[in-house]
């Protein structure tokens, strides 16, 4: 039982054991939650853009990332990376922005609106998040099969021997699967980090729809 629950309890309760707890009580802990909850949120999303930035950094000098050199796709590859980097940085900002607003909330219908507005800017971070790994995942499977030369070598032998078609059906196959275990890892971890925070925040939303004043 947390401490919301405790003083809901409290507030109820009639026995002169226990003090009384006005809504005000109630609103002051919710709002303390919820500013805790969109304080994480944009925790995480700063520690979110050091992951990556770690991960580009320990893999610069990997075996596929010098493949990828090999390509000369850099014209295609370093404004990809630019634009997921500012994906990142552009929604850890309303993430600051919305924690300002709901910490300096005085009401609660601004409160509830706020709580609303993060929830909304949490799923359109996902969303972009998702379609941007999409997108860059449909690139550089695109990138491969065009330049890169163990693939291009190994079209020619199917083509030599009339089975062109199989080749590109296992070559797409493969991609898909790829793609869809990799976002399918990236959603998870979205719905279990961003998930459990935002269904913390609906609950105080509908408590503070119980409120009357």
């Amino acid at each position: 039982m947390d401490e919301l629950d405790i003083l809901k309890q409290n507030w109820k309760r009639t026995a002169e054991n226990f003090p009384k707890f006005s809504e005000q009580d109630i609103y002051a802990m919710l709002h303390k939650k919820s500013s805790s909850i969109v304080k994480w949120i944009l925790i995480i999303s700063i520690l979110e853009f050091v992951f990556w930035l770690g991960i580009s950094f320990l893999m610069k000098d990997s075996q596929s990332t010098r493949q990828m050199e090999n390509l000369h796709v850099d014209y295609i590859t370093i404004p990809m990376t630019v634009i997921g980097y500012m994906i990142i940085i552009y929604f850890f900002c309303k993430f600051y922005i919305n924690y300002r607003k709901i910490t300096a909330t005085d009401n609660v219908k601004t409160l509830m609106a706020n709580i609303l507005n993060t929830r909304k800017t949490v799923n359109n971070y996902i969303i972009a998040n998702i379609a941007f790994i999409i997108v860059s995942c449909v690139v550089i499977f695109t990138i491969f099969f065009q330049r890169d030369p163990v693939l291009l070598d190994t079209l020619s032998k199917y083509e030599a021997n009339g089975d062109a078609s199989m080749f590109y059906l296992i070559y797409i196959a493969a991609a898909i699967i790829c793609m869809s275990i990799f976002i399918l890892i990236i959603w998870l971890f979205y719905k279990l980090i961003y998930g459990l925070l935002l269904k913390r925040l609906h609950r105080n939303y509908e408590e503070l729809k119980k409120l009357d004043f």
